[in-house]
């Protein structure tokens, strides 16, 4: 039997947002489950993405909006935490991808051996509280570089300025739509593509099915994945792993919600591992890219989106929070353990169980 949950104070909608990358959450959303699970309540499921106001869109980043969850990369979360956000992370997700060091082929530059004393470009959005794609650009680059030797004292690290924000001025629109497709430099020639292509800068970073997507339309040489490195403790980065979250005030007064809304997740997890074209159709729609693109970003997604706080994924995130720390991505430090409520999860497995969809409680 489920633990009781005593519902608190009445909601009326239920927010969420996510990045375009895969997520099982985005599975519910997409497949129409969450707002089946809460249709007889009468309580809306509704993306921020699909609001106009720019403060609502800005808690994909800053996690402001009460009643919200989101799920993405971890950056913004930790960033959030870290300002003050009244937030809990309630699951993980170890969804590898590609983290690469991009070049033309023109350039010479075919091995990470190659990168010493070459300009490497990192990108500095002058006008968002948290610049996530910089943070992901030089994790990779001293991922890169370690693997034969080197650091980053043995490159040069080339700030370009980019003025767009991540999100758009005008507003956002649904799913990817304008708060990332322009900002995120898939119109293909922006920012520090712009600097590779005019011969400012020596390589880039890019990830996900951008990189795979970027090197085609390229025909850029792949120096580095941090993909191919066997250890994800040192694969870690902005998308490994993926962070769920959710408004503490939630969690506080309305835990049967956010049961509910977890349990979807799960259930969509589980689905996706016999519907791998399903799923990398939703990827290709989020990420606005072509499925072919999408299938060969994730050779292994439908196996890889269950939802966990096992000791191995909170340790990533560990370190995720120490590499922003000491880079300066964020300027104070929290308590990780406080931050993580696994209730949500064991609540949702019980509740599961309890409805006979699953085997048994986690």
């Amino acid at each position: 039997m489920a633990k009781e949950i005593r519902p608190g104070r009445a909601v009326d909608t239920i927010w969420y947002t996510r990045c375009p990358v895969p997520t099982a959450f985005s599975l519910a959303i997409q497949s129409g489950a969450l707002e089946r699970e809460f249709a007889a309540d009468g309580i809306r499921i509704a993306s921020l993405q699909q609001v106009a106001d720019r403060s609502v869109l800005q808690s994909h980043f800053n996690h402001s909006l009460e009643d919200s969850f989101r799920y993405g990369g971890n950056i913004p979360p930790i960033w959030a935490r870290s300002e003050g956000a009244d937030t809990k992370l309630i699951g993980l997700a170890l969804i590898d991808a590609p983290h690469v060091v991009l070049t033309l082929p023109e350039s010479g530059i075919r091995t990470v051996a190659d990168l010493k004393g070459k300009r490497l470009s990192v990108p500095r959005r002058v006008n968002d509280q948290i610049d996530f794609w910089r943070a992901g650009a030089i994790r990779t680059y001293e991922v890169a570089l370690a693997s034969e030797g080197l650091s980053l004292d043995d490159v040069e690290l080339v700030d370009v300025p980019i003025a767009q924000g991540y999100i758009d001025p005008n507003g956002g629109s649904a799913l990817t739509g304008s708060i990332f497709a322009s900002a995120r430099g898939r119109g293909p020639l922006s920012g520090d593509l712009f600097a590779l292509v005019e011969g400012r800068v020596d390589a880039i970073f890019t990830e996900s099915s951008f990189a795979i997507h970027l090197r085609r339309f390229l025909g850029a040489h792949v120096v580095y994945d941090v993909h191919s490195h066997p250890d994800p403790r040192v694969r870690h980065n902005n998308a490994i792993p993926q962070a769920f979250t959710v408004s503490a005030a939630l969690v506080r007064d309305r835990p049967d919600l956010v049961a509910r809304v977890v349990a979807q997740a799960i259930l969509a997890a589980e689905r996706a591992r016999r519907e791998r074209q399903h799923v990398i159709h939703v990827t290709a729609l989020e990420a606005n890219v072509p499925e072919e693109v999408a299938d060969a970003t994730y050779p292994l997604l439908e196996q890889q989106l269950a939802t966990s706080l096992s000791p191995e994924l909170r340790d990533l995130i560990h370190l995720r929070k120490q590499f922003l720390l000491s880079h300066g991505f964020i300027r104070t430090d929290f308590d990780l353990d406080d931050w993580i409520d696994p209730q949500p999860l064991r609540d949702a497995h019980a509740l599961l169980a309890e409805r006979g969809l699953l085997r048994s409680a986690a």
